[in-house]
């Protein structure tokens, strides 16, 4: 998701060959502009492309890119899976998922619990080259 000054209304994206691809049509709401990705490996670096993307009052940024870190597990956003992502998974067991925790609920089912907690101290080691 990608949160712009104004309100967007279009354009485009890509990730370079090998890094995963675009899935669809980037969505826009208001001054967001959500690009869906597939094929993305875990602990890599990926960048994304973002071309012609138009506000409400027609301007337009013509080209950006962003790189983003994958590293699933990393559930404190420090590029490696260690006892403080474990830590921090754990001490959320049983949370609501909020904006504050989501990163926790890394498998996905919708819970923080310790399917979540496994699930990172399995892959504890692992960071992003």
């Amino acid at each position: 998701m990608f949160t712009f000054n104004s309100n967007v209304v279009s354009g485009s994206a890509s990730v370079p060959p090998g890094e995963g691809s675009v899935l669809g049509n980037p969505t826009f709401s208001g001054n967001t502009m959500t690009v869906n990705l597939t094929g993305v490996a875990d602990q890599q670096s990926i960048t994304v492309n973002l071309t012609n993307v138009a506000d409400s009052t027609g301007n337009t940024l013509s080209a950006a890119s962003v790189t983003m870190g994958v590293l699933a597990g990393d559930t404190n956003g420090d590029g490696r899976i260690n006892v403080g992502d474990s830590n921090q998974t754990k001490s959320r067991s049983g949370q609501t998922i909020d904006a504050s925790n989501f990163t926790s609920d890394v498998n996905l089912d919708g819970r923080i619990n310790v399917g979540d907690t496994n699930f990172v101290k399995s892959r504890s080691g692992n960071f992003i080259p």
